[in-house]
């Protein structure tokens, strides 16, 4: 059963959204757009904490001095909930995983989504193989949204 479902629009961004952002790639200005939906209260978002993790990894790789940054934008965003990994989304991912084949931090952020009655945001075919959740890319969603 899903926990906190309710009436209000919720997203999960997946990591590929934010780096697209940070990084001004394809796309960027839609996830702009969304960050400024939940800023101004018309969307509830969050981001999985696995999604700190792989943002943080991804620019220390290249730019460590990068990296602090990018990781307190996002851990310090008021508009942006972190989701925590508890035991129901630690076991439901593992359920996923096996499912659907998926890495396991795609599966915790899918998890997260299905147990908190979000939309994921992303354009990573990964998702579009959960049953259980409902994907759209950045544009879809801001089309969405119009």
């Amino acid at each position: 059963m899903q926990r906190n479902a309710g009436s209000e629009t919720r997203i999960i961004l997946d990591t590929k959204p934010i780096i697209k952002l940070f990084a001004e790639q394809e796309g960027w200005t839609h996830v702009r757009r969304i960050l400024q939906m939940a800023e101004g209260g018309e969307i509830k978002a969050g981001i999985s904490v696995v999604t700190l993790s792989e943002v943080y990894y991804k620019y220390l790789q290249r730019w460590p001095e990068v990296a602090v940054a990018r990781m307190e934008q996002l851990r310090y965003s008021p508009y942006l909930r972190k989701i925590e990994v508890d035991e129901e989304v630690a076991v439901r991912a593992g359920e996923l995983k096996v499912r659907y084949a998926l890495p396991l931090a795609d599966a915790i952020i899918a998890s997260s989504a299905y147990l908190n009655g979000a939309i994921v945001i992303s354009d990573d075919p990964e998702f579009k193989k959960v049953e259980e959740i409902r994907v759209l890319n950045e544009i879809e969603f801001c089309k969405s949204r119009a």
